[in-house]
């Protein structure tokens, strides 16, 4: 797992399309705050993460709604995310924390040994598309 805070950080990104879509969320944020990090990091999950180390990286859990604490694949389960949109290589789930807009964006590898269940969760439920 990376956790992105500093252009510096972005040096660890191997994935072209990855690293793409990261520099596109940063343009993003420019009209509004100097450096990026003063409204958005990010938590890239990969290959052979655990999903308790994620939930620690978010402060907050990734499998359930960080509002009632109900899991994914339970009766009553909403998504906490306020998007979630999918890329060749990757999903997105953007969540805003504040109401100054502050939040964290996790990008979930389409890979093999990225948490099953994570991947389950992302596929099934609503995504809006793959706009950069």
């Amino acid at each position: 797992m990376h956790v992105i805070r500093t252009e510096t950080d972005l040096d660890s990104l191997e994935d072209p399309e990855l690293l793409a879509l990261v520099r596109q969320r940063i343009t993003d944020t420019a009209e509004f705050v100097d450096h990026f990090s003063e409204l958005v990091h990010f938590v890239v999950v990969q290959r052979g993460d655990d999903v308790a180390d994620i939930d620690e990286a978010l402060g907050f859990p990734v499998m359930a709604n960080r509002f009632d604490g109900i899991p994914f694949g339970q009766a009553g389960f909403t998504p906490s995310w306020d998007v979630l949109a999918e890329f060749p290589g990757w999903f997105e789930l953007v969540y805003v924390l504040s109401d100054d807009g502050n939040g964290v964006n996790v990008f979930v590898a389409k890979a093999l040994g990225t948490p099953p269940d994570l991947l389950a969760m992302c596929r099934s439920c609503g995504v809006v598309g793959a706009d950069t």
